[in-house]
């Protein structure tokens, strides 16, 4: 199937990776009307769902990227957007990207290799219990697992359903990375994997996407 990504980059300006969750945090305090911008619902829970709008640095500049509703939304967000904030630092956004692309998405009949471009957080606390007392073929087996629920969430979140998931294959090279989250020490994974999956470039899996989590990206041919 087709979907639609829309791809903000505000080119006149650098971000920290670190700095990505001040960066969502300034645009969710500049417009709380939108429970998209900080995924919470209108009675304060979080939305469980998969994030519609996701905050990355592409290139080390701050990034937005929208699906679905989140497209309407960054497009008001693009047109007012004139300045960023990042704690105390404040600057005039002198140049700026809008880009409306229609992707390919889901089972693809060849095989295609993806990069992660930003670690990708594969566990939970009960996963990772299960992962500490495997050797390492159990774990890698684990995480192809789990990289494959990783697509059907993702699939649920554009309405997609797959067919079989037994025809979705996953293959990786996962290097464990240890990330400071919240203050608190979370391993997660970079490296590479191959799937007879289509994904849009710069879109996240696993957890934490909305924070530029699990950015993916094809390795070109």
């Amino acid at each position: 199937m087709k979907i639609k990504v829309l791809e903000i980059i505000f080119l006149s300006t650098h971000l920290r990776k670190a700095d990505i969750p001040k960066f969502r945090g300034f645009l969710a305090n500049k417009y709380p009307n939108y429970n998209l911008i900080h995924n919470h619902l209108e009675n304060g829970k979080l939305r469980y769902s998969y994030p519609q709008i996701q905050f990355k640095t592409i290139n080390g500049h701050p990034a937005i990227i929208g699906i679905k509703e989140g497209i309407a939304v960054l497009k008001q967000v693009f047109m007012e957007s004139n300045n960023i904030k990042i704690g105390n630092k404040e600057e005039t956004i002198y140049e700026k990207s809008i880009s409306l692309k229609e992707e390919e998405f889901g089972i693809a009949d060849k095989y295609i290799d993806y990069q992660f471009l930003s670690p990708w957080m594969a566990l939970n606390q009960e996963n990772y219990d299960k992962y500490k007392v495997m050797n390492r073929f159990e774990q890698m087996q684990f995480l192809k697992h789990i990289l494959r629920e990783n697509l059907k969430t993702i699939s649920k979140g554009f309405d997609y359903t797959i067919p079989d998931i037994e025809e979705v294959k996953v293959d990786g090279n996962f290097i464990k990375k240890e990330v400071n989250f919240k203050n608190l020490k979370m391993i997660c994974f970079i490296g590479s994997f191959l799937t007879n999956f289509y994904l849009p470039d710069f879109l996240g899996i696993g957890k934490q996407v909305a924070r530029g989590f699990g950015m993916v990206k094809r390795i070109d041919d």
